[in-house]
């Protein structure tokens, strides 16, 4: 069960590669991490879901992970994955249940609002949309700094590490958290090269975005959702959560379940007992 099957995911955008554990269980599982992180993000949950007869396929967006990269001249729009996610859904036996941290979990409500046919139940970990949405008065400034990022930005490295546990304690400066828990994430996230190691992750991803959503577009999404769905986040409040517009989104959504667990953003990562058991629980209510 610790021992992922790894597997590729031909799209029209370019593979994406996944992780698999459980294959060939009957409960088929979508996971989708974060943004900068990838789909050893869930090797500490994922087997203790799969012993529980689920096959669980995470799946490193383009950019993480081993995952292609977007072509030469492309950037990073969140809509953009909601196509990547329609893309490997299409090869999977639906419908699926998905599991989805952060920035996954944003792209996950997008994709279920479109075709809740799809998909069985939810589990949305520390998210409810993208953010920060539009800034009504800031369209303008935002695209003109975008531009400006935008055109004076490098793929190339520059900063590398000399072994992974120099990677590891630089992460954790970001991502607190205790060496062991967080070396899969890492390890997965690097390439070795004759002068290091450095991150595989594209550089593009730190851009800012072009264009935002509205607030109340994020809301109609959450809104009609339709899907069975489990919320849970960190106690007390992180800061990924920390926006005005939480309790709204919050009351469009509507979950069937919303969940609080002390632990902090990487809560599947960090608390992976606690947090399967809830999911278990509420899978179990079919």
């Amino acid at each position: 069960m610790n021992n992922p099957k790894t597997i590729t995911f031909e799209t029209r955008y370019g593979n994406i590669a996944a992780l698999q554990w459980g294959a060939g269980n009957s409960h088929k599982m979508l996971a989708l991490h974060g943004w900068l992180d990838n789909a050893a993000s869930f090797s500490h949950i994922a087997p203790l879901l799969a012993a529980q007869g689920h096959e669980v396929t995470a799946i490193d967006f383009p950019g993480h992970g081993h995952s292609d990269h977007r072509a030469p001249g492309h950037n990073y729009g969140f809509i953009d994955y909601v196509m990547d996610i329609q893309a490997v859904v299409k090869q999977l036996e639906t419908p699926v249940h998905l599991l989805c941290h952060s920035m996954g979990a944003a792209i996950a409500v997008m994709y279920a609002a479109a075709f809740p046919e799809h998909i069985k139940r939810m589990v949305l970990l520390e998210n409810l949309g993208p953010i920060p949405p539009y800034q009504p008065g800031k369209a303008v400034e935002s695209l003109r700094e975008a531009l400006k990022l935008w055109d004076k930005h490098s793929l190339v490295h520059k900063r590398f590490y000399q072994n992974i546990d120099e990677a590891i304690a630089a992460r954790n400066e970001a991502t607190p958290m205790a060496a062991e828990i967080i070396r899969p994430l890492v390890e997965r996230g690097l390439c070795e090269t004759p002068q290091g190691y450095h991150w595989r992750t594209d550089k593009r991803l730190r851009l800012r975005s072009f264009f935002r959503m509205a607030e109340a577009q994020i809301q109609e999404y959450l809104a009609a959702t339709s899907v069975p769905t489990q919320l849970i986040i960190g106690k007390p409040r992180t800061y990924a959560l920390q926006y005005p517009m939480f309790e709204a989104r919050l009351e469009s959504l509507k979950p069937d379940e919303f969940v609080e667990i002390k632990g902090d953003h990487h809560l599947h990562m960090s608390q992976a007992s606690d947090v399967a058991e809830k999911i278990l629980s509420f899978l179990s209510q079919d």
